[in-house]
């Protein structure tokens, strides 16, 4: 081996690395925005309040339970909530409110309000929503003094068809 293949073989490993690395930069410049959440400082001061709140309730013990069903395929889909306490008895006179969300991206949000269908069961009605993942999160707030209070938060991944 000659010393100008040698050089030539050094000079195309480290330009084979330097187009590497630019192409994974450009990519990685070009797909990230760099903000990996809304409001982080915010979140990072309130982080003790959120972690007392998981605990509370954690310790509440409610069950939910959540289905989708397209009563008429393409045009409407039925949400059905059933809230229990630890007992398996059904909550009643909850305010629950809620959001259908994309995982992927925020355009597609959807706010829900649900109606209370009795014993423990609420239901919310939306139109036609494209096949896909969605993230289902509720939010259930409990005023009476039985409750203390509880802002119940809960989420479910659901698959439409």
């Amino acid at each position: 081996m000659t010393g100008r293949k040698a050089l030539a073989m050094l000079l195309g490993f480290f330009a084979v690395i330097l187009v590497v690395n630019g192409i994974f930069l450009y990519f990685a410049l070009s797909s990230f925005s760099g903000l990996s959440t809304e409001n982080a400082y915010v979140k990072g001061l309130n982080f003790n309040r959120t972690l007392a709140r998981g605990r509370t309730q954690q310790a509440a013990g409610w069950q939910v339970t959540a289905t989708a069903t397209q009563t008429v395929p393409g045009r409407q889909l039925v949400l059905h909530v059933r809230v229990e306490d630890r007992h398996g008895r059904p909550l009643e006179d909850l305010n629950l409110s809620g959001q259908l969300r994309r995982p992927t991206h925020q355009a597609s949000d959807l706010a829900l309000a649900f109606a209370a269908a009795g014993n423990g069961d609420y239901r919310a009605v939306t139109g036609a929503m494209p096949p896909g993942q969605w993230d289902l999160r509720l939010l259930a707030q409990a005023g009476d003094r039985a409750h203390d209070g509880i802002d119940y938060r809960w989420r479910k991944r659901l698959w439409l068809k």
